[in-house]
């Protein structure tokens, strides 16, 4: 039996950290897009399926904060890992607020690119609500009995 593929969306405007990512990421397995700012990563996430987004929160365009907040408000069934650079620990607390989506925050530079990778898969493999509810909602009703 083969393992699910997880498909993530790494949003970040500087190129060097999406390319670094995306290998990371990938050696681990994970099936990876990217996306260069938040208007083209929120178009990405309304058109595709994707278990987790890696998004940075300082961003030419629209920021990663309110690409999370857009998200959020059409109902996009994806967890967040928020990067943050130093100084941007106002809007990771305003993301966390978000904790149907954002799952956690991580400070930039990564130190311990493994454990990263490992939690971004971990989060990937987690079953949110919604998915549960929309496979429930597929099922026949079961019979009463009397």
């Amino acid at each position: 039996m083969s393992e699910h593929a997880f498909h993530v969306l790494v949003v970040d405007d500087d190129e060097s950290m999406r390319d670094e990512l995306k290998t990371l990421l990938e050696e681990y397995g994970l099936i990876v897009e990217t996306a260069s700012n938040g208007e083209e990563g929120l178009a990405k996430l309304l058109n595709a399926e994707f278990d987790v987004a890696v998004v940075d929160l300082k961003m030419p365009k629209m920021g990663g904060l309110e690409m999370i907040r857009q998200a959020n408000a059409k109902e996009v069934d994806t967890y967040v890992v928020i990067l943050t650079g130093k100084g941007d620990k106002n809007d990771a607390i305003e993301a966390l607020k978000l904790q149907q989506m954002v799952k956690e925050w991580v400070e930039k530079p990564i130190i311990d690119a493994d454990a990263f990778a490992q939690r971004v898969k971990e989060i990937a493999a987690g079953i949110s609500h919604e998915t549960i509810s929309r496979i429930m909602s597929k099922l026949p009703p079961v019979p009463e009995f009397k």
